[in-house]
């Protein structure tokens, strides 16, 4: 099973529902990406979902848009630098 999955059985295990934050890479800089998901981690998020800013997030809602525009403004879509945050991070 993927983690993922894994986690989500251990929830319904426990009989409780996850903490599952979503955050756009890049928002408002790379740096405080990497600070807000080891934060995150530490609050005992049981997932983040990290999105990847794109030009046309029409989809994701107002909220999602403009944290993808300031992230794409400041030239925040190289996914190498990304990568490495997130695999530094410890699971």
């Amino acid at each position: 099973m993927s983690r993922i999955r894994d986690t989500f059985v251990k929830l319904r295990y426990a009989g409780r529902g996850g903490f599952i934050p979503f955050i756009t890479a890049g928002d408002p800089d790379l740096a405080t990406t990497e600070l807000l998901l080891v934060e995150l981690a530490a609050a005992g998020a049981d997932i983040i979902e990290l999105g990847v800013p794109f030009s046309d997030p029409v989809a994701d809602g107002e909220v999602i848009q403009r944290a993808s525009e300031r992230a794409l403004r400041k030239r925040s879509t190289s996914t190498c630098p990304l990568y490495s945050s997130v695999i530094s991070i410890p699971s």
